[in-house]
């Protein structure tokens, strides 16, 4: 290996260094948390149309999901990276699934596969199931 090709590879790998020391610094790599206001926020702005009739605020803060007014309709607010997404299904369309607590919204995806939103309890994550696939309204 000649001297400048070393030195080329340092001063790159010293660069990228620099771009995620400066990255990290800045807080590129935050989490956002999902509250109520804030998801209630998020989809007041991106779905202004959709009237929340009830909403289960996942216990890790990591998701939220809303019924609307009619039933026909489910809306998720959900983080990604230091922000958040929001999907909006039809009530019959959307594939979920219970795994203890958590509830899977499959959304097949190439950005998002699923969206995992951890109810406070199993009982909650069962009547949120109920709600969204069965004929509660």
């Amino acid at each position: 290996m000649t001297q400048g090709l070393l030195i080329e590879l340092v001063l790159s790998i010293a660069g990228v260094g620099l771009l995620v020391a400066v990255s990290w610094m800045l807080g590129a790599w935050r989490n956002a948390f999902v509250t109520a206001t804030a998801a209630a926020g998020r989809l007041a702005f991106d779905e202004p149309d959709f009237a929340a009739r009830e909403w289960l605020v996942g216990a890790d803060g990591k998701a939220a999901a809303a019924r609307s007014a009619d039933g026909a309709e489910i809306a998720l607010v959900f983080a990604l990276g230091d922000s958040f997404a929001t999907r909006r299904l039809a009530r019959r369309q959307a594939r979920v699934e219970q795994r203890g607590a958590a509830l899977r919204f499959a959304l097949g995806e190439v950005s998002r596969r699923a969206v995992y939103l951890t109810a406070p309890d199993e009982a909650a994550a069962r009547r949120w199931l109920s709600l969204l696939t069965g004929d509660g309204v």
